[in-house]
């Protein structure tokens, strides 16, 4: 899993991705950085985009390994908001000026990731969806 400044989490590219695409931060629910989480960006690299995935609990010792959703709520209660939000921003400019990305950004998220993705679009006026 890749580092950003912060945020550990979930890179995902198409197998036979060419030239440059646009980005997209998919953001967990309240558990983490679950398997489902991690199929939905796997998804959208099927679909041509650069996708990365953080996992808010990074600063906690990340979503549980094996995972158990249940965990996560415990540890994710153990997070300091400012310091996630932090990291969020932080994986999404660095998705956002990897070598492979045009530039563009949007952002995806579930229940929690939802407020995520309104926070983004706020604080990144670039942001090109959410």
């Amino acid at each position: 899993m890749p580092e950003t400044s912060g945020a550990k989490g979930s890179e995902a590219t198409a197998a036979k991705a060419d030239g440059k695409r646009g980005s997209i931060i998919v953001v967990h629910q309240n558990r983490g950085l679950n398997p489902h989480t991690e199929d939905v960006a796997r998804r959208f690299a099927v679909a041509n985009c650069v996708a990365f995935a953080p996992d808010g609990l990074t600063s906690v010792g990340g979503y549980p390994n094996p995972p158990d959703d249940e965990k996560g709520a415990v540890l994710f209660r153990q997070v300091d908001g400012m310091k996630m939000m932090t990291d969020f921003i932080a994986a999404a400019n660095w998705l956002k000026a990897r070598p492979e990305s045009t530039g563009k950004l949007g952002v995806v998220g579930f229940c929690f990731g939802g407020g995520v993705a309104n926070n983004l679009a706020v604080r990144m006026p670039d942001l090109g969806a959410a």
